[in-house]
């Protein structure tokens, strides 16, 4: 072997021990790893089947329940892309992809968050809207399409800066650094390592620094959905301690199937924003922290906060089944191969649940639906 070979593969040598720099020798390194496959293989098979389930079921594809559809496909997106691109990014120091990949999983990672917060927001605003003007939202048939497609075309615009932000560029340490080992790169046609990361320089030609984007960021993912909870848990609690002390006593039956569906609803509300709340305070605290400097940024700290954010993606479609009887039914519908799911129905039994409740046909009042829950 020649030196000019022996050069060349001891370039290859450090590209590689210092590609896997970051992992190698941690102790607990591949149960983290273990535990984001089980995390992202759940919560994605889980998503998948809600969108199933509003596929299955007719009476769950409404207008507003297409809310519930945005926010589990953006959670199926969240496992199926966006966590195992930041997984690799974390497991591997270098990007052998380009840049334009690079901006683009970046964005895609931004979008998909951001879709996130702002559908929960949106749910809470459209809950709110329900209750003070119920007739006159309610036919307004084209808001929700509205809301749904503003929560899309809002967060891309808001990743955009981040997209612009993030490159594919060459490493600022040794060796790569000297113009010696950038020869011998040349010289043995192996490409220059690059790290997909935030390029300083990029973000000080921006309008938007990074710790005033970070700030926006910040408040747009993680305060907004609270602050919308906030407002329509005080203007529903308002709406129904009034209508409580106006309502005939002629109508209380009435009234208080009315006001079961809208606990429910609201329940539904406040679960799915305290999840995402809970889940995803570490890393938008950690984000927050970091980027004003009162910590220092550590990669292990980062994909653990990481990790307890996605797993609200796994807890979602759990809540879903637990509070809404008609995606349990359609649950059952799809599930209805396996033995456990497997129930004889007579003529005068309506399906609910996952088990059979009794149900005369004749009853005036249906049970409770999904649909009843969220228009």
């Amino acid at each position: 072997m020649t030196t000019e070979e022996n050069e060349c593969d001891g370039l290859e040598r450090i590209i590689d021990s210092q590609n896997s720099y970051m992992w190698n020798g941690q102790q607990g390194s591949y149960i983290v790893v273990i535990v984001y496959a089980i995390v992202c293989t759940f919560g994605a098979i889980a998503n998948f089947v809600v969108l199933m389930a509003f596929c299955k079921n007719a009476s769950l594809r409404t207008m507003r329940n297409r809310f519930i559809v945005n926010l589990a496909f953006s959670d199926l997106l969240l496992c199926m892309i966006t966590a195992p691109a930041f997984l690799y990014l974390t497991a591997n120091m270098f990007w052998p992809f380009g840049d334009l990949l690079c901006k683009t999983v970046a964005a895609v990672q931004a979008v998909n968050t951001f879709v996130s917060s702002l559908t929960l927001a949106v749910i809470a605003l459209d809950r709110a809207l329900l209750t003070i003007c119920p007739v006159q939202w309610r036919l307004a048939s084209t808001a929700p399409l509205i809301f749904f497609s503003l929560v899309w075309i809002v967060s891309a615009l808001i990743a955009i800066p981040y997209g612009f932000a993030v490159s594919a560029v060459p490493p600022q340490f040794p060796p790569w650094n000297g113009q010696e080992s950038r020869d011998k790169l040349v010289s043995c046609e192996i490409g220059m390592p690059r790290i997909c990361q935030e390029d300083e320089a990029t973000w000080n030609l921006m309008p938007v620094g990074r710790l005033s984007y970070t700030t926006i960021v910040f408040a747009i993912q993680y305060l907004l959905p609270l602050s919308a909870l906030l407002y329509a848990y005080h203007q529903i609690g308002n709406t129904i301690r009034k209508r409580n002390r106006t309502t005939k006593p002629l109508d209380a039956s009435r009234r208080n199937l009315l006001q079961t569906r809208k606990r429910r609803a609201l329940l539904l509300l406040i679960v799915l924003v305290l999840t995402y709340a809970i889940a995803w305070f570490p890393m938008n605290l950690y984000n927050l922290l970091s980027g004003l400097e009162i910590i220092t940024f550590n990669q292990y700290q980062y994909v653990f906060c990481h990790l307890i954010g996605i797993s609200s993606t796994c807890v979602n479609p759990i809540t879903y089944a637990l509070v809404n009887e008609n995606f349990r039914t359609a649950l059952h519908q799809i599930f209805s191969w396996t033995p456990c799911c497997t129930t004889t129905i007579d003529n005068n039994t309506q399906f609910t649940t996952l088990q059979v409740t009794p149900y005369p046909k004749s009853t005036i009042e249906p049970p409770l639906t999904l649909d009843s829950q969220f228009e």
